[in-house]
């Protein structure tokens, strides 16, 4: 199978880069597709970004990370394990 790999803007889905197609042997022949695998990058592209910066900076803390909350540093992940 052959693949197209597009790596897009986070929140606002802008294309950061399209690479080249990696072929497949069967790349050329009739009825073959190409699957996009889609990468997120960054945040948001610049002509986006001044929109995000003008949300972001009338909130608290961090938008998406956790980081911000009150309840980021008692959290626990329920399938870690701890050895004693």
């Amino acid at each position: 199978m052959c693949y197209l790999v597009v790596e897009k803007y986070s929140v606002c889905r802008c294309i950061y880069y399209k690479h080249n197609i990696d072929m497949c042997a069967a790349y050329g022949t009739q009825g073959h597709g190409i699957q996009e695998r889609t990468v997120l990058v960054g945040y948001a592209c610049d002509r986006h970004s001044s929109h995000a910066a003008e949300e972001s900076s009338s909130r608290e803390g961090y938008s998406d990370s956790g980081y911000g909350t009150a309840s980021h540093g008692s959290h626990r992940h329920s399938s870690r394990r701890h050895r004693r």
